[in-house]
C-alpha cells in the first residue's frame, strides 16, 4: 500500500505539471485573455467599456490579486510540507495523505478565488460582451492587439494560472 501511495503522489505531481497546478480551472476559462486585458484601448473599444467599468475591473483585479498572493503562498507552503514528508526516511503514509489533503484544500481555495474574479468580470460585462471577449481571444484578437501572440492559457498574471 505504501508504494501505491508514493506512486500516486508522484504521478499527481508529474501529471499536473507541478510547480503545482498550472492549468485552467475549466469551464471554458482558457478562452479568456491574460492579465489586465481591459486596459488595452482596442479591447476596451471593441467591448464598449465605460470608464466606470474600467475602474471596476481595475478594482476587482487588485482585490483578487491581494487574495491570490496569500493563497498562492499557502499552496506553496503545503507543497513544501508534502515534499518534506515524502523525503522522510521513515515514511508515514497517513501523514502524507493528510498533508496532501491540506495541499488540495489550499489549491481549491486558490482556484475558487480565481473563479470568483471571473464571475465578477462576467457579471460586469454581461453575456454579449463576455461572449465577444471569448470569441475575440479565441481567434487571436486580444493577443495581437496586446502584442502577445502565441501565449496560451487563461489569464496568466494571477487569474487562472499560478
Amino acid at each position: 500500500m505504501r508504494r501505491v501511495t508514493i506512486f500516486a503522489v508522484i504521478c499527481f505531481f508529474a501529471v499536473s505539471g507541478i510547480g503545482l497546478a498550472k492549468g485552467p480551472c475549466g469551464m471554458g476559462v482558457s478562452t479568456l485573455p491574460h492579465g489586465k486585458w481591459w486596459q488595452t484601448p482596442e479591447v476596451a473599444k471593441k467591448l464598449n467599456l465605460t470608464s466606470e467599468e474600467l475602474q471596476k475591473l481595475d478594482g476587482l483585479y487588485v482585490e483578487s490579486q491581494r487574495q491570490l498572493i496569500d493563497l498562492r503562498s499557502s499552496v506553496q507552503k503545503e507543497k513544501l510540507e508534502l515534499e518534506v514528508i515524502l523525503d522522510q526516511p521513515d515514511f508515514d503514509e497517513s501523514a502524507c495523505m493528510k498533508r496532501f489533503k491540506k495541499y488540495q484544500d489550499a489549491h481549491t481555495k486558490l482556484l475558487n478565488e480565481r473563479f470568483k474574479f471571473l464571475i465578477k468580470m462576467r457579471e460586469l460585462l454581461g453575456l454579449d460582451r463576455y461572449r465577444k471577449l471569448k470569441t475575440e481571444h479565441r481567434h487571436g484578437g486580444t493577443h495581437r492587439m496586446k502584442g502577445q501572440q502565441g501565449r496560451q492559457g487563461p489569464m496568466k498574471g494571477g487569474m487562472i494560472h499560478e
